[in-house]
């Protein structure tokens, strides 16, 4: 049982240090990529801004990118508050579904305890045994200070 033990605590440590040089790699590629798309986007905005400052004033320009650009962050705001508001629903729908299930559960508990008592004396007597004796060692007492 032991070299048992030992294959699948070496199996898990060889999966969870592939697993690690794989998150290693993708994030520096990703650091690289988003560095490259972030210089990208500085000079696609300097071309558009001497394109539209050779077509209008400097000024205007200038303050037709930051128009623009503030109106695409209001768009993402509100693209992110309707994900959040779903994310929310789907949350809240989960819950009472469990909660739900919770209730079926008890209910069918209850009247298989109310036709079997003896059933009940034996279920939580198990219960008691396994969650009592199931850990190991006594509870540590805390230390007042």
């Amino acid at each position: 049982m032991g070299t048992i033990g030992a294959l699948l605590s070496a199996w898990f440590a060889a999966d969870i240090s592939v697993a690690a040089s794989r998150f290693k790699r993708n994030f520096v590629l990703w650091s690289i990529i988003a560095l490259f798309l972030g210089t990208a986007y500085v000079f696609a905005l300097i071309a558009v801004s001497i394109f539209l400052s050779n077509r209008y004033s400097p000024l205007l320009a200038a303050f037709s990118i930051a128009a623009a650009l503030f109106l695409t962050a209001l768009i993402l705001m509100a693209v992110m508050a309707v994900l959040r508001a779903h994310d929310r629903r789907l949350a809240n729908e989960r819950r009472s579904r469990a909660i739900a299930q919770a209730n079926v559960a008890l209910l069918a508990a209850n009247s298989i305890l109310r036709k079997r008592p003896l059933l009940a004396v034996v279920t939580t007597a198990a219960l008691g045994g396994l969650l009592g004796f199931g850990s190991k060692g006594g509870r540590r007492k805390r230390q007042r200070r």
